[in-house]
């Protein structure tokens, strides 16, 4: 099933936003975009050292498998091209129907702008669309960014994520309302 047809944009300050659905011709857009992430939020956003997407990761992230995944990108005008700044998406946990994964990460220079905050906002507006009811999050417990990016969405931390120096796992039921 393909994704739906999604796209909106916004001004953060005096650039023009556009979020929209990641598609499978987004390959080189979102391969430039991981590769110019600062280190440390390359390390935030897979929790390892990583400087490139492999091809497979790359193919995997660009061609989504709607309804069981999703991805919303932003974007800015460069030129004639578009450029990535963010991404956020979801991907149902194996052997679930209702349950999915969650993982957001915007470039460094626009970090702060409210972007994560909107993509995670029609993300979950998407996932319920999908017949998802509850969101879930690994976070780094240094990454207080995210952590209060979460918070401030509704999520809680979930009780068995407690152990020193591990991921937090945050979780939030997505009501009827949303």
């Amino acid at each position: 099933m393909n994704p739906p047809d999604f796209s909106h944009s916004f001004d953060a300050g005096d650039t023009r936003v556009t979020l929209r659905t990641m598609q499978p011709g987004d390959s080189a857009i979102e391969d430039r975009f991981v590769r110019e992430l600062s280190p440390v939020s390359r390390y935030y956003r897979f929790h390892g050292a990583l400087k490139a997407l492999t091809p497979s990761m790359l193919e995997r992230f660009t061609h989504v498998n709607y309804p069981d995944e999703m991805a919303l990108i932003a974007t800015i005008p460069e030129g004639d091209v578009e450029r990535q700044i963010a991404v956020a998406r979801y991907a149902r946990f194996p052997g679930t129907t209702e349950r999915a994964e969650v993982a957001v990460v915007v470039a460094d220079a626009w970090q702060g702008k409210g972007i994560g905050s909107r993509l995670l906002l029609d993300l979950r507006k998407l996932a319920r669309q999908a017949g998802i009811r509850h969101l879930q999050v690994s976070v780094l417990p240094d990454n207080t960014r995210m952590l209060n990016l979460a918070k401030a969405l509704g999520f809680s931390i979930l009780p068995a994520s407690a152990a020193e120096g591990t991921a937090v796992e945050l979780g939030k039921v997505i009501d009827e309302s949303e």
